[in-house]
């Protein structure tokens, strides 16, 4: 490994060490309330499309709170594994590294 790969190397562990720290550092100060909260038109009726710590999407029927689906953080494309609708917020959506 040559001087200039070196530290490009070390450029991106300090990258990564600083995105953990500002990691840990968001969930330790993320409250309750949602990064991104808007009422959505599904047909005749209207769903809330949450985002959540940590970039988990939720789609919740607003009237009784029930989650319509839930996505892996980081991917709101793709349903969490183990997802049932109608069932609670799943805590463990991290999604597959």
């Amino acid at each position: 490994m040559n001087a200039t790969e070196k530290a490009r190397a070390d450029a991106q562990s300090a990258a990564q060490r600083t995105l953990q720290r500002a990691a840990t550092f968001a969930e330790l100060h993320a409250t309750s309330k949602p990064l991104f909260q808007k009422p959505m038109r599904l047909g005749s009726r209207s769903v809330l499309v949450r985002i959540v710590w940590p970039g988990v999407l939720v789609v919740c029927d607003p009237g009784t709170g029930e989650v319509l689906a839930q996505s892996v953080a980081g991917n709101p494309c793709q349903l969490v594994e183990g997802f049932t609708p109608g069932g609670p917020f799943l805590s463990n959506s991290q999604g597959v590294k």
